[in-house]
């Protein structure tokens, strides 16, 4: 599936508009807030369908998954969007994350705990706001054009005395090249998951953190809570390849692609974002001097000229 989809759903009491556009989206919030309204109407038209009372407008077909037999029920299921209610065992598990891989499904799952198997962005993380009956999503976390997540209020200048990245091959080689005459020293966790554990044993660094939002949804809520997150500034673009993309240091007629980027992602093809920007700078740069491979930064993108454009994305200085 690809694309941006309205979904509408509505009975005599409650009314629900939001539109999905990737694979995954995360909708949290306390008890009361209307997710599990929302997932029961969903679960009722999956049964009754008009008789339920409920009313769904959509242009794909919205299921429910069920916690029984979820495995035969998912099989079944192809170019849909389906709602899975908080509380379901398997949501957490590896065998859940192996199934939902490589289907061509949405999927809406209600959720408070960060799901770490599925890797889903800082964008589709929602809660629902309501105004009477009428209901809403509303992204969680903030952030402004440079990609820089916060809580409430916009972050102020900071002196960075470190960078910290979890790729450990071409964007890190990218950002050590780029300061290594500076007071910044660049360092690597590893991965998406590392960085918590990293940025809490180096607590009195100021620390730039640059990681791959697409598949960073797991990760934020934590980091935002560490005592030193005033010391931290959450810098979340798509991934290192899509900065590179937006740089404009590469001719491509498909910039559109890049602001909106739905309508070519193909879920079942693409578990996130991130491999589908890897595998198009990949393609679109192969016999050219701009040759992009994953293991090791290509010199042209090092030169001062092209470095200055990618970085120029983030405003690190």
């Amino acid at each position: 599936m690809t694309g941006i989809h309205h979904v509408e759903v509505k009975n005599r009491d409650a009314v629900f508009k939001f539109d999905l556009y990737r694979n995954i989206t995360i909708v949290r919030g306390d008890s009361g807030t209307g997710k599990t309204t929302l997932y029961e109407m969903i679960a009722d038209y999956t049964r009754l369908k008009e008789a339920s009372g409920v009313n769904v407008t959509c242009d794909k077909p919205c299921v429910a998954l069920t916690d029984i037999d979820w495995r035969n029920q998912l099989k079944g299921i192809n170019d849909s969007i389906i709602f899975i209610d908080e509380g379901a065992d398997f949501l957490k598990t590896k065998d859940f994350a192996d199934a939902v891989k490589n289907t061509d499904n949405y999927y809406v799952i209600f959720n408070r705990e960060s799901l770490h198997d599925l890797p889903y962005s800082v964008e589709e993380i929602y809660e629902i706001k309501a105004s009477g009956k009428y209901h809403s999503f509303k992204k969680m976390f903030k952030h402004n054009s440079k990609h820089f997540y916060y809580k409430e209020k916009a972050p102020t200048k900071l002196k960075y005395d470190t960078l910290l990245t979890e790729d450990s091959r071409s964007g890190y080689q990218f950002y050590q090249h780029y300061f290594e005459n500076s007071d910044i020293a660049c360092f690597t966790s590893g991965s998406n998951s590392a960085i918590f554990k990293w940025l809490k044993e180096h607590e009195d660094r100021k620390v730039f953190v640059i990681a791959d939002g697409a598949a960073f949804g797991s990760e934020i809520d934590r980091i935002m809570k560490i005592r030193s997150f005033s010391n931290i500034r959450l810098c979340l673009p798509e991934s290192f390849e899509w900065l590179i993309l937006k740089s404009g240091i590469i001719n491509t007629t498909d910039m559109e692609m890049l602001d909106d980027p739905s309508d070519y992602i193909e879920s079942a093809e693409y578990f996130s974002w991130e491999n589908f920007f890897e595998k198009y700078l990949i393609g679109i740069t192969v016999d050219t001097p701009f040759q992009y491979a994953k293991h090791e930064i290509n010199s042209v993108y090092l030169n001062p000229v092209n470095s200055n454009k990618i970085i120029n994305e983030i405003y690190v200085k």
